[in-house]
C-alpha cells in the first residue's frame, strides 16, 4: 500500500486568507452595528450641540488608579457601592445622552453595553424575558471601572458613540464579547 496524500499546490493554500467564513461575517456585522451606532450618535451630537458638557459629580469614596488590579480575584460583594456607582453611571449618562424618542434606540445601545459589562458578562435573552442578573448588584470593581470611564466621558462632553465604545473595550478586555 502506498501512502499518498494530495497536498494544496502553493496557488491553493494561502496563509493569510481566512478560513472561517463565519468569522468574517461575524466580523462583518460587527464592523456594520459599530457604522449604525457611529451614525446615530453624529447624527445626535449634531442635533444636541452645546448641550453636553462636564458634569460635576464625584462618588463618596476615591477608586482607584487600577481598575483591573488584583481586585478581581477576591472582588468583595459591596451591595451598597455597587448600588451607589450604578446609579451614579446612570445619572451621567442620563445627562450626557442625546435625549429625544428619536434618540431612544442609540441610548438604549449604550445601555445594553454598560449594563452587560456591569451584570459580568449576563447577555440580554434574545427573544426577551428575565435575565436572571441585576445589573445594581454586580461586581463592584466592575462598576468602579464603568463609573470612571463615565466620569471621564462626561468631563470632556464625549458622545454616545465614544461612551459606546468605552464599554464596549472594557467587555472585550473582560471577554465578555
Amino acid at each position: 500500500m502506498q501512502d499518498h496524500y494530495d497536498l494544496p499546490s502553493e496557488d491553493e493554500f494561502d496563509e493569510n486568507r481566512p478560513h472561517d467564513s463565519e468569522k468574517q461575517e461575524s466580523d462583518a456585522q460587527e464592523l456594520d452595528f459599530l457604522a449604525r451606532l457611529k451614525q446615530l450618535s453624529d447624527d445626535a451630537q449634531q442635533e444636541a450641540e452645546g448641550r453636553q458638557g462636564a458634569f460635576a459629580f464625584s462618588p463618596e469614596e476615591e477608586v482607584e488608579d487600577e481598575p483591573f488590579g488584583a481586585e478581581f480575584a477576591g472582588d468583595m460583594h459591596n451591595q451598597q457601592e455597587s448600588y451607589d456607582l450604578y446609579y451614579a453611571i446612570r445619572r451621567l449618562l442620563m445627562q450626557g445622552l442625546p435625549r429625544g424618542e428619536e434618540n431612544k434606540d442609540l441610548r438604549q445601545m449604550v445601555y445594553d453595553e454598560k449594563n452587560l459589562l456591569l451584570r459580568d458578562g449576563v447577555d440580554r435573552p434574545a427573544g426577551g424575558g428575565t435575565i436572571g442578573a441585576d445589573s445594581r448588584q454586580g461586581k463592584p470593581s466592575l462598576a468602579r471601572s464603568a463609573y470612571e470611564k463615565t466620569q471621564a466621558w462626561a468631563n470632556r462632553g464625549g458622545s454616545a458613540y465614544d461612551i459606546f465604545l468605552e464599554y464596549y473595550d472594557l467587555n472585550k478586555q473582560m471577554r465578555f464579547r
